[in-house]
């Protein structure tokens, strides 16, 4: 199992260690690396991680702050050079706390309790029958069998289901890694489709109810290898 982390730190050699550490362990993979909270905002719009290093003490955006505003935290370790962060940190239901400077065997010990959540969380998606979808400041539940397609909008997605539609604040680049999900498809680089919904499939499209999906060269392939076909 790959972890991709972040690692965001205003203290250059702080970045630079834990970058080191990084790249000795086998299971992680280091995406992006930030010196305040608020880069680290903007790349969380349109990527994803499983997990973040991170400072507390930082100008501009605390790590705290900046644990307000992010909507779908992922696994977080703080590193911190002081302990009385410590209880309200663990409010927020983090991995592991770090206190600097952070000795390699320490650092191990954390990821390791990481990589069993993330196994734990893996288990629980793999097994889940519905998706949450964030609309307009609420969190709306829709079973699988319910969604259609989702459909790229400029910064953001449609989600056509068979009752309804929702416009959500994503990337399908950041839905097609999160939905874990074989009966999903990104098949276009603006549709991921429901295979169980498809009504009938032509040279170079798809056919959702009367939606006509473009199939693009690159992903025929994928989708003709998982239909069921005579």
């Amino acid at each position: 199992m790959i972890l991709d982390c972040m690692i965001v730190d205003d203290e250059i050699m702080a970045r630079k260690s834990l970058g080191r550490f990084c790249e000795k362990h086998d299971n992680l993979n280091v995406v992006q690396i930030c010196e305040n909270a608020n880069d680290a905002l903007s790349y969380l719009i349109e990527h994803s991680v499983d997990l973040i290093f991170l400072d507390i003490e930082m100008p501009e955006l605390s790590g705290l702050e900046f644990l307000e505003q992010v909507v779908t935290l992922p696994q977080i370790i703080f590193t911190t050079s002081k302990t009385e962060y410590a209880y309200e940190a663990f409010e927020y239901s983090i991995t592991d706390y770090l206190k600097k400077p952070i000795n390699i065997s320490r650092f191990q010990q954390a990821v390791e309790k990481a990589l069993e959540e993330q196994q734990k969380n893996n288990a629980y998606r793999a097994n889940a029958k519905e998706v949450y979808l964030k609309v307009e400041g609420k969190y709306v539940r829709v079973a699988y069998d319910e969604i259609l397609y989702f459909e790229n909008a400029g910064d953001y997605v449609k989600v056509k289901t068979t009752e309804s539609s929702y416009i959500i604040y994503s990337t399908l680049k950041n839905i097609d890694a999160k939905l874990d999900n074989p009966q999903f498809l990104k098949v276009h680089r603006s549709f991921i489709v429901n295979l169980n919904k498809i009504k009938d499939i032509e040279e170079g499209t798809l056919v959702i109810e009367k939606k006509v999906i473009p199939i693009s060269r690159a992903n025929k392939s994928i989708l003709m290898n998982k239909l069921n076909i005579l």
